[in-house]
């Protein structure tokens, strides 16, 4: 699966339209999941299809197999809000979709919440051409850095603060070797 944004603008208002209007007519059917956690209730719905003789785009994309729809609805208190996302498929299983895309954003948020956690991510401000995606590389580096070596028992902003203080564990740590605590 992978997610249409915007960077294909023309692909995704089309496939946004035509499942769009394909779940409105209850042409497609749609899988439901429910989740309480956290004082929230989370309400899924899921559409996948297998017809995409219409899409335009289907020869630019060797293995796509079908177009899905994530209807996404939070409620918490009495605020609710609703989001849809969209995306191209290489294989047509509905439940095996909902297991991805579900997937898929617990990676997304467990992956964004270490990097904001630990380098501040969402603070950064920079947007100088591609120096935005650049840092975001070298913090993910570091953070696998930090995350794979050193001693188990230090969290990981022990290990930022002890590679900042000491050159030899520093280094250790670029080499991806294991510190004399752990070997």
């Amino acid at each position: 699966m992978l997610a249409l944004k915007d960077n294909q603008p023309t692909l995704s208002a089309d496939v946004q339209l035509w499942l769009d209007t394909e779940v409105a007519r209850g042409r497609l059917a749609v899988i439901e999941t429910v989740e309480k956690d956290h004082g929230r209730i989370e309400l899924r719905r899921y559409a996948l299809s297998d017809r995409i003789d219409w899409l335009e785009a289907k020869p630019a994309w060797r293995r796509l197999q079908a177009v899905g729809r994530v209807e996404s609805t939070r409620i918490i208190g009495d605020h609710a809000s609703t989001e849809c996302r969209y995306f191209l498929g290489s294989f047509p299983d509905r439940d095996r979709f909902a297991t991805a895309v579900r997937g898929h954003w617990g990676i997304e948020t467990q992956q964004h919440w270490g990097l904001d956690v630990q380098f501040g991510e969402d603070a950064c401000r920079t947007r100088h051409d591609h120096s935005a995606e650049n840092l975001a590389l070298i913090r993910r580096v570091a953070l696998n850095m930090l995350r794979h070596h050193g001693p188990p028992r230090d969290s990981i902003r022990r290990r930022k603060l002890r590679a900042a203080l000491n050159d030899d564990y520093r280094l250790r740590l670029l080499l991806g070797q294991s510190s004399p605590a752990t070997a």
